[in-house]
């Protein structure tokens, strides 16, 4: 009996679960099904275009299991448009990065390493309550919950995070261990990972710009010397500017 997959760790959902090529007959027509991480894989190497070592962290399986994951995406994906079949997105091994894991959809017993389980989160409160309750993160100077906004987001190495639902702040501690990626990549990345949905800043450079705004993450700046929380609270009052193009 072929041991089950582990879960793989999927911080998107596609908002469209079926496409149906134009011009071919529904009694002729056939499907290629696409399970959810293999369109996460492909959205995180082909459209946020992250190094695989990073989508393969970020999904959390070994980099050979992430390039396995990514070979059968694109075999379907060619199937798709070289014959004209309809796509399905639905099914697989994977763990939403909010508290939802597919094994209790499917009603099944907890398996072993997967962190997500019982986290206690729903995944249809999740979607009701997406925008009042998004994480705000701050690119900080410090670790120091006191201290003002960094100036440079690519030099940032701490994140102070503000979640609505528990109304309290955590901090990311960010470490550049990888001496051939940028900070900034790797604080963009680290964001997205998060599951934050804003961010404050002063300055960013073009590539963590595209990281960020490929994920669906507004960016924000105009809290120059202000602490953490103030930031938070000039956003809450639309006192910020949305950046819609990098400034760094």
């Amino acid at each position: 009996m072929p041991r089950e997959s582990k879960c793989r760790r999927v911080a998107f959902l596609p908002p469209v679960k079926a496409y149906n090529p134009v011009g071919v007959p529904l009694a002729n027509m056939q499907e290629v099904v696409f399970k959810v991480e293999e369109v996460e894989a492909i959205r995180l190497k082909n459209h946020l275009n992250l190094e695989q070592e990073d989508c393969a962290r970020m999904m959390e399986v070994s980099r050979p299991t992430f390039q396995r994951i990514l070979t059968e995406a694109y075999a379907k994906v060619a199937d798709a448009f070289a014959n004209g079949k309809a796509i399905r997105i639905e099914g697989g091994s994977y763990c939403l990065g909010q508290g939802h894991c597919r094994r209790r959809e499917r009603q099944l017993d907890y398996m072993e390493g997967c962190r997500f389980y019982d986290s206690g989160l729903e995944l249809n409160a999740m979607e009701k309550n997406n925008v009042n309750h998004a994480k705000i993160a701050v690119c900080a100077e410090s670790t120091d919950l006191s201290s003002p906004v960094r100036e440079r987001f690519g030099k940032c190495q701490c994140f102070w995070i503000w979640d609505p639902v528990s109304q309290a702040f955590s901090l990311l501690d960010i470490k550049a261990a990888n001496a051939e990626q940028g900070q900034g990549t790797i604080g963009a990345n680290a964001l997205v990972q998060a599951g934050v949905k804003t961010v404050i800043l002063n300055r960013i450079g073009p590539k963590a710009f595209l990281i960020l705004q490929r994920a669906g993450i507004d960016i924000f700046n105009g809290a120059n010397e202000k602490s953490v929380a103030e930031a938070v609270q000039m956003l809450q009052n639309q006192q910020l500017n949305k950046l819609e193009s990098p400034n760094g």
